[in-house]
């Protein structure tokens, strides 16, 4: 497993540039927008790579090197600068050949990824009122991303490289409470113009509709601007699969993962 520079991130661009699903999490890294890394199994003549978003990460190409599958199971259960990861594989033919190697270590986990139906969106309601008294919706900038990384979620930290970044490729909303952030819905990945979505309301604020109303400000900006909102979660987290089919997203395709979470 040789792992490529940035500038070489085009030698394998084409083994993930028609994913059926996932592209910003591997394609927003290729752009060098993304935070993360990226491995071949040849550096002159790939036929197999793996980008690695620091978790989130996807192995694609021609299911012909057995000792590169190998390699990659083995790093990723070293937990590289993650707690965690979620393996996407494409094509099929990977899943058996990766569960071969990563055995117990992980669970095997089905994710929805949803398509937005603009059209469903605003028979619903895309605009944002009825803010509870005494929390505010407020866009997230430079100096917002900056808390949510150092205080509110420093679980964020994953998906930028700095909330400078952020602030120039990702948009976001966030929820305030006495002037601390409760709740954020911000791009996790961005890729030509696809936004994904990553989407937390801290504990004891919850169920009092801030998740809808950050969301709709965030398709609303998407829309606004002829971006893209994308949406996947587990397909067993029923109240993100309500949510989005809420703000008018439907299940198109259930997609097989590997889960490993640092024992």
């Amino acid at each position: 497993m040789l792992e490529l520079n940035p500038s070489e991130y085009h030698r394998v661009a084409s083994f993930f540039d028609s994913l059926p699903y996932g592209l910003s999490v591997p394609n927003s890294v290729i752009a060098g927008i993304g935070h993360g890394r990226a491995f071949a199994n040849d550096l002159a003549r790939p036929t197999a790579a793996l980008v690695y978003n620091n978790g989130a990460c996807t192995v694609a190409g021609i299911v012909d090197d057995f000792v590169f599958a190998k390699q990659v199971c083995q790093w990723l259960l070293e937990y590289h600068g993650s707690d965690y990861f979620i393996l996407y594989a494409f094509p099929e033919a990977w899943e058996p050949v990766l569960e071969g190697f990563l055995g117990s270590a992980t669970k095997r986990r089905r994710r929805f990824d949803f398509d937005f139906n603009r059209a469903k969106f605003i028979q619903h309601g895309g605009r944002v009122e009825g803010v509870p008294t005494g929390y505010e919706i407020r866009r997230i900038d430079e100096p917002l991303m900056q808390q949510i990384r150092d205080v509110a979620n420093p679980y964020s930290r994953s998906y930028w490289k700095s909330a400078a970044a952020f602030a120039q490729h990702g948009i976001g909303f966030c929820a305030l409470h006495n002037d601390a952030i409760v709740g954020m819905c911000y791009t996790a990945f961005a890729w030509q113009g696809h936004h994904d979505i990553d989407i937390l309301t801290v504990e004891g604020h919850q169920r009092r509709g801030l998740g809808t109303l950050m969301a709709r400000a965030f398709i609303e900006d998407c829309l606004q601007h002829g971006l893209d909102p994308n949406w996947d979660c587990w397909t067993d987290n029923q109240p993100s699969v309500a949510l989005a089919e809420k703000l008018g997203f439907e299940p198109r395709v259930e997609v097989q993962t590997f889960h490993g979470v640092r024992p």
